[in-house]
């Protein structure tokens, strides 16, 4: 095989249940039923001694009761016995865990000491927070949370935890969050104390915040609270609490800012996910994220089987010496989800990472271009390429701007240099994510055979290079059969020769993929 420099994609690898959850819907997207029987033991051998389960935990135990339910309609039919068997036995596990669930209040110091991180992590945490979840459970349980929030609170926070931790972000120099993630603010609740209290203490801090709410059952008082003091809020509205809403408002004689209020969004979505399509990413942010069960680093993702919160969540911990730069909203709409990500060193020292994480690299792979998968603001890995053709070039060279991208070989080269990057850190990816190779595989298998009908022949007879700049083939979608072969592991020779003679990578200052030495 040709050598090349390797571009590992930097490791995000996902807990047992994630894998086995992979596993499972391999096995059940290619009908093997005994490996779905075999799959589904394993987890229950792996769970079943526990008597109560973290949060991602059972998320991933809902999500893995989903996939049964969906793709086996049946599950009672005689011919799906052990599955059924198992999946009852699941069932039973969960119900149990959630019923062995009292409201436990954590406090900061017992928080701290669990989270095992230094005084520089810690820093880092708090700089870069962009969630802060106040509980664990939420009372509305809806069942198009993208989120998966499990049913009924959990836990909480302290509500001098809550402060101190505030108190600290501020000093990191952290000047805003967002007071919700897979929960209700308006659940938050200790003795007398309500979300109106941390809010109030949260405007003499000053840290700004703001909160999404469904209104949870008996909390309509605490909303006319907030909004009476013109507290940062939004209703996020569902078939279930429309009406309520409405009724407030007309009380109050003023509108309240809504989120989801379009009637496409209100239906049960099953948990925002079928496990067979691919849908944009419903997180708008770069950061961390803290909850009562931990500290996680959140990095935007297509919804699909490989995440189907819309992100991927990285857990912190003790050996966690990277922690990327928090940008959300429009600031997170603007980074380029195909470059390396810049973040923090311990020492606080800003720095862009050599590779591509793998939930990046996931996230390449699974991008068709269409603008139904890219939110309005983003630029898309297709509108990228496009920047290197002919016609762009010239209108960049006469308005003078881009002087690095207004000379034809230059553009070419970056293009080359760009395309040879991105093929090489998949092609990296590919060689330690069988599973999840197989999983887009089955996830793009249309656009597969349509890109392999197209292109077959043409490649056959054609060298790489010759293709990507050949100005009657549309660059994208020639880089697209081009990450087809390399998960088919077709053509790699090929691939891997061109990669060889285009060695690149990332240049930070200039924003662009340059030619590095064949050396690396």
């Amino acid at each position: 095989m040709t050598k090349l420099k390797k571009i590992y994609p930097i490791q995000t690898k996902g807990s047992f249940l994630e894998q086995k959850k992979n596993e499972l819907l391999n096995a059940v997207y290619g009908s093997h039923h005994q490996a779905v029987e075999q799959i589904y033991h394993d987890i229950l051998k792996h769970i079943e001694t526990n008597s109560k389960f973290t949060e991602n935990t059972e998320k991933l135990l809902n999500q893995i009761q989903t996939i049964i339910k969906k793709f086996y309609p049946d599950v009672k039919e005689h011919s799906f016995f052990k599955i059924r068997e198992s999946h009852i036995r699941l069932k039973k596990l969960i119900l149990f865990s959630i019923k062995q669930s009292s409201i436990d209040t954590l406090n900061f110091q017992a928080w701290e000491t669990k989270l095992g991180l230094d005084h520089r992590q810690k820093d880092l945490v708090y700089k870069t927070a962009m969630t802060f979840q106040l509980t664990v459970g939420c009372s509305n349980f809806c069942k198009r949370c993208n989120e998966w929030a499990l049913p009924k609170v959990r836990s909480h926070f302290s509500y001098t935890a809550i402060l101190k931790i505030a108190r600290h972000m501020a000093d990191q120099g952290n000047d805003d969050i967002s007071l919700f993630g897979a929960s209700d603010p308006l659940d938050w609740a200790e003795d007398e104390k309500n979300i109106s209290d941390i809010i109030e203490c949260l405007e003499k801090i000053p840290l700004d915040y703001s909160i999404l709410t469904k209104v949870p059952k008996g909390k309509i008082p605490l909303l006319k609270k907030l909004l009476k003091t013109n507290a940062n809020l939004a209703v996020s509205i569902t078939s279930k609490n429309k009406a309520r809403i409405k009724k407030i408002e007309l009380e109050l004689g003023n509108p309240i800012s809504k989120q989801h209020d379009l009637d496409e969004l209100l239906i049960p979505a099953g948990l925002d996910e079928d496990f067979v399509s691919i849908k944009p990413s419903i997180t708008d942010g770069y950061g961390t994220e803290i909850t009562p069960y931990g500290v996680f680093i959140i990095i935007p993702a297509f919804t699909s089987a490989l995440h189907p919160f819309g992100h991927k969540k990285i857990q912190v911990t003790s050996k966690t010496d990277f922690f990327p730069v928090k940008k959300t909203g429009r600031e997170a709409l603007l980074v380029d989800y195909f470059k390396p990500i810049e973040g923090y060193d311990l020492d606080k020292n800003r720095y862009h990472l050599d590779g591509l994480l793998d939930v990046q690299i996931e996230s390449i792979i699974l991008d068709n271009g269409t603008d139904e998968l890219t939110p309005p603001g983003m630029r898309s890995l297709k509108e990228y390429l496009s920047i290197f053709e002919e016609k762009p070039r010239l209108q960049r060279k006469k308005i003078g701007r881009h002087l690095n991208l207004c000379k034809k070989t230059d553009c070419l080269s970056s293009k080359l240099s760009a395309i040879s990057f991105l093929l090489e850190s998949i092609f990296c990816y590919a060689q330690k994510n069988p599973v999840k190779i197989k999983m887009v595989g089955f996830l793009l298998r249309h656009e597969i055979k349509n890109s392999s009908d197209t292109y077959n022949n043409l490649v056959d007879h054609s060298p790489l290079e010759a293709l990507l700049t050949d100005p009657d083939i549309d660059s994208f979608d020639i880089f697209r059969y081009f990450v087809f072969c390399l998960l088919n592991k077709s053509k790699d020779q090929a691939i891997l020769e061109f990669i060889k003679t285009y060695p690149s990578s990332y240049d930070p200052v200039a924003d662009i993929f340059i030619q590095s030495s064949p050396s690396g």
